[in-house]
């Protein structure tokens, strides 16, 4: 674990795995988990830029050193966006991805924000099955939103309050 890192790990975390604010640090291991979990992966200026944002909330899920998936979001005031979430394709199901989306939020519930927004490929049920697990629901849709396949994104949200 890096010096300086802030770890954040409640009742979601197992007893290995740990959740911690993201650093640029981290920028080389998630563009390796970019390059095989999507299409069109992050490049990493577009990582590095948000990550840099005043606005930006990113944390990462490790274990003995592994990274085993992040999470990146934008927060202003009350709303928080889900910019990008993978998790390390040998370290699938397992429920890491849960713990990113479950730690976010009741992080986020602790600053006040109560509105959650992202969009996911409509043809991605694992996320889409994911999201609602945790009360997100579909909002509305984006036509053509994904411009390496056009393929449209469902907009989903969830609201707390």
């Amino acid at each position: 674990m890096d010096e300086g890192r802030k770890e954040h790990c409640y009742a979601t975390c197992n007893n290995e795995s740990v959740i911690s604010e993201m650093k640029e640090s981290d920028i080389e291991r998630i563009l390796a988990i970019e390059k095989r979990s999507f299409i069109t992966p992050w490049t990493k200026k577009m990582i590095n830029e948000t990550l840099s944002s005043p606005i930006s909330i990113s944390f990462i899920i490790e274990e003995s050193n592994t990274l085993l998936g992040y999470i990146m979001l934008y927060s202003v005031l009350n709303e928080a966006h889900i910019l990008n979430l993978a998790t390390n394709p040998d370290y699938r199901r397992k429920g890491y991805a849960s713990q990113l989306v479950r730690h976010i939020i009741e992080y986020c519930v602790k600053r006040g924000i109560s509105d959650f927004f992202l969009e996911v490929r409509d043809s991605n049920i694992k996320a889409i099955k994911l999201y609602r697990m945790f009360g997100f629901e579909v909002v509305g849709k984006r036509k053509g939103y994904y411009t390496d396949t056009h393929e449209d994104a469902l907009v989903m949200q969830l609201s707390l309050y």
